[in-house]
This record gives structure tokens, C-alpha cells and sequence, in this order.
């Protein structure tokens, strides 16, 4: 029997006033079925650091902040 936890961020989306909006997903699986998802959602605004953010976040929040 095989538990495990993956954490990732799976949805960005920005509004018009260029506010990042960051998903991060906690999904649990037991023998490769998903037994549990949640969601953790935050915001993120221009001159905020962003150095501990995914790859993935700070290339979005590069090029909607210049």
C-alpha cells in the first residue's frame, strides 16, 4: 500500500489590474487513485519578491510586470 502527496500549482490567471492569482493543488493518492484534493489560492501584485515561486509562476508574473 502506496500513499502519496504531490503539491503543484495548477491554475494561474491574471486581472486588469495585473494581480497574479495562484492555485496550488494537494492531491493524495493511495495506490495510484486520487483518495483527496485541496486547494490553497493566493495573489500576488507587482514589486512583490518572487523568488521562492514556481518557474512557472515567476516567467507569468515576468511578463504581465516587465
Amino acid at each position: 500500500m502506496s500513499v502519496t502527496e504531490k503539491t503543484f500549482v495548477d491554475q494561474v490567471t491574471v486581472n486588469e489590474q495585473n494581480i497574479v492569482f495562484v492555485r496550488e493543488a494537494t492531491v493524495i493518492e493511495k495506490n495510484g487513485e486520487e483518495i483527496s484534493k485541496t486547494y490553497h489560492r493566493y495573489s500576488l501584485v507587482k514589486g512583490q519578491d518572487i523568488s521562492t515561486q514556481p518557474e512557472k509562476v515567476k516567467t507569468i508574473c515576468s511578463a504581465i510586470w516587465g
